[in-house]
């Protein structure tokens, strides 16, 4: 397959996933009047566990791992980041705006380490994409330390009442946007010996059974109507993890990490039409960047990975039947 062909199904596929995630994250903030950031963020983990086994069986994907050590440590590392975006999340003693705009650091993390882990020549343009997408992502969620109380920014998500203090949210926000980072890191390396759907799987089953132990501390559970919620973000995540994976498979992580800031995007049109919270000239603008950064990254030449085996033949020892 060209490479062009290539670059366009991976940013495809992630495009995808940050659509997929935005709407979890918007069906998460209306069923977070009655459960806990914890069993949310289990019954989340567990509905994309099985959205993972369902495509694995209609695509006749394997779910065997084929290194279980660097699959147990991309799932340990994405189920910290799930644990500290859910926890910070959960705060309302900082705005939603910082809260999300410390949480979307990751892929400037991702851009600064791709280079020094997976030896991928970041390039240019890709700088200048990620840099016009986080401009853009500041000018959609306005948070308060730039904008100061003028404005708040669109609602994104908000899981649980009370929560941490500022300060911890703030770290907690941090160290989420780096362990994403990471996770993505891991996610690229394992990515070209395992299945999307097996990868879904074993992180989704591990974040699930993690987090599932952890609501024991707050037996909050939803509603009727907020669990069908939580049970649709959940298979809206699970189809965006699969999209994800391979979209990493296919691509650089800097390009593919760029595009995640369509999420951003989508949770401010889902804000505007369902919570009447119509976005200002400068969230247009902002949303205008994103695009833009998307573009940039799309056509941008970046560097080529370094010589690994066919993908071709990855991808036929991945969908043997089961």
């Amino acid at each position: 397959m060209a490479p062009s062909r290539v670059s366009g199904r991976a940013l495809a596929y992630m495009a995808l996933a940050a659509t997929l995630f935005a709407t979890m994250n918007f069906l998460a903030r209306l069923a977070s009047t009655s459960a806990s950031w914890q069993s949310v963020g289990a019954l989340r983990a567990l509905v994309g566990a099985l959205v993972a086994i369902a495509v694995a069986r209609v695509r006749g994907v394997r779910l065997e791992v084929v290194d279980r050590r660097a699959m147990l440590w991309r799932s340990l590392v994405g189920t910290g980041a799930m644990i500290a975006t859910f926890y910070a999340l959960s705060s309302r003693s900082m705005s939603l705006g910082d809260t999300a705009t410390l949480l979307y650091l990751a892929p400037v993390f991702l851009a600064v380490l791709a280079p020094i882990f997976l030896r991928e020549r970041t390039g240019a343009g890709v700088a200048v994409a990620i840099l016009l997408s986080l401009g853009g992502v500041l000018l959609v969620v306005k948070p308060a330390f730039l904008f100061g109380s003028r404005a708040s920014g669109p609602e994104l998500v908000a899981v649980g009442t009370g929560g941490p203090s500022a300060r911890a949210t703030a770290l907690a926000a941090l160290a989420a946007a780096f362990l994403s980072s990471i996770a993505m890191i891991l996610l690229r390396r394992i990515s070209r010996r395992e299945s999307a759907e097996a990868i879904a799987l074993h992180f989704s089953a591990f974040a699930a059974v993690t987090l599932g132990a952890l609501s024991a501390f707050d037996l909050r559970l939803p509603t009727l109507r907020d669990a069908g919620l939580v049970l649709a973000a959940g298979a809206c995540a699970g189809v965006a993890q699969i999209a994800m994976t391979r979209a990493y498979a296919l691509e650089g992580a800097a390009r593919v990490g760029a595009i995640g800031y369509l999420s951003v995007v989508v949770s401010a049109l889902l804000g505007a039409a369902r919570l009447h919270d119509r976005p200002d000239a400068l969230a247009i603008g902002g949303m205008a960047l994103v695009i833009v950064g998307g573009m940039v990254a799309l056509f941008a030449r970046a560097g080529k990975d370094p010589p690994e085996a066919p993908r071709s033949a990855q991808l036929r020892a991945a969908r043997r039947p089961l």
